[in-house]
């Protein structure tokens, strides 16, 4: 998860910590060039609160944390002229421009998540998959009904893929993982208390983990031996919705899924097609 990103959830922030990240947010180019001691009195906090709230964010000081702020506002600079994934259209956007602008956030969805794609990683997710008897996948809310999608899919294919769709059941799948399963965990934070529990089941029982979630440093790509990234420009409750990541989301499980039928294509195209005319209701003359 980005630091902005960070800034925004506030976990385990002090009230005064909340407030120098607010202020943070709110004028991060400023705040490159202020000193602890400038940035305490803007916040009318103190320079050793500032300091407490860096080593909390796993920054050894401040000019550690102003690197890392300087490299966020540059990927965030990089994509000015591109469709406001939070707010792609306002109270006043006509609906010509919503068609165009939600249009184009789809496309840009595409090609950011492409470019974030590590093919390393997608190529040993694939390997991974592949020798999977089971394929578990836990997460909450939206990518859960994205990852059903995906479930049907591989089902088609003759590939198991087991989704509990409430939190606790998900906890007991976990558990009761055997070592032939691998697991796929969805949370764009990266810090969804729900799926990183269930990662920390998994990790104890030695289950093999991808993690689809946005870029930088979070939990659940600490516990995954692989992450797949996903568009990550989304905030994570300023926002009209998650259409991005949405499309990121189906995106990545389209590929995972495609890349999985290439490896035994033939077999998988006569199982899809064996079972779609069984399945098929309309009379055939």
């Amino acid at each position: 998860m980005s630091l902005l990103k960070k800034l925004e959830i506030a976990e385990n922030f002090s009230e005064s910590e909340k407030s120098i990240a607010q202020y943070i947010l709110q004028n991060s180019e400023e705040v490159l060039n202020l000193s602890t001691i400038e940035l305490a009195k803007k916040t009318y906090t103190s320079p050793a609160t500032i300091t407490r709230l860096c080593q909390k964010l796993d920054f050894k000081g401040y000019n550690d944390f102003k690197i890392s702020l300087s490299a966020n506002i540059q990927y965030v600079l990089s994509h000015q002229d591109s469709i406001n994934a939070n707010f792609p259209f306002d109270k006043n956007t006509n609906i010509t421009h919503i068609v165009n602008n939600i249009a184009k956030l789809f496309k840009e969805s595409i090609d950011e998540t492409m470019q974030l794609l590590n093919q390393e990683d997608l190529r040993q997710s694939l390997i991974l998959l592949d020798k999977a008897q089971v394929i578990d996948i836990y997460g909450v809310s939206g990518p859960l009904r994205m990852a059903s999608d995906f479930q049907y899919k591989m089902f088609r294919i003759g590939k198991d893929v087991q989704i509990a769709p409430m939190v606790n059941e998900q906890l007991f799948q976990a558990a009761r993982c055997q070592k032939d399963h691998c697991a796929i965990l969805v949370s764009y934070s990266g810090e969804t208390e729900e799926v990183i529990k269930a990662a920390q089941i998994l990790k104890r029982k030695k289950i093999p983990m991808i993690a689809i979630t946005s870029l930088g440093d979070n939990k659940l790509s600490a516990y995954c031996q692989y992450v797949l990234h996903l568009d990550s420009r989304e905030q994570i409750y300023n926002k009209i919705s998650t259409i991005g990541s949405t499309i990121s989301i189906h995106l990545i499980f389209d590929i995972l899924y495609a890349g999985l039928f290439s490896k035994h294509f033939d077999e998988a195209l006569k199982t899809k097609v064996e079972a779609d005319k069984l399945i098929d209701h309309r009379e055939r003359k």
